[in-house]
């Protein structure tokens, strides 16, 4: 992207004027250092997991899958 049209573009993101293709938001988290999902959330509790399932083991990750799985709460 360009310097000249990246500032406005992002506004326009931030906004929600315009919605990023799939490519750019994965060019965007990629420069951002977060996935992509991150992004798109509107949960704050899931934007804390999002945050930090890079950083966990590949063990951590089936962990809180399994868990997640073994909820007796129903979804809603």
């Amino acid at each position: 992207m360009e310097p000249e049209v990246a500032s406005p573009r992002v506004n326009q993101y931030e906004r929600g004027v315009h919605e990023p293709r799939a490519e750019m938001a994965q060019k965007l988290a990629k420069a951002l250092d977060v996935p992509a999902a991150f992004l798109y959330t509107e949960d704050d509790m899931l934007a804390k997991l999002l945050l930090r399932w890079n950083s966990l083991s590949k063990a951590q990750k089936r962990d809180l899958v399994k868990l997640a799985e073994q909820s007796t709460d129903p979804v809603k």
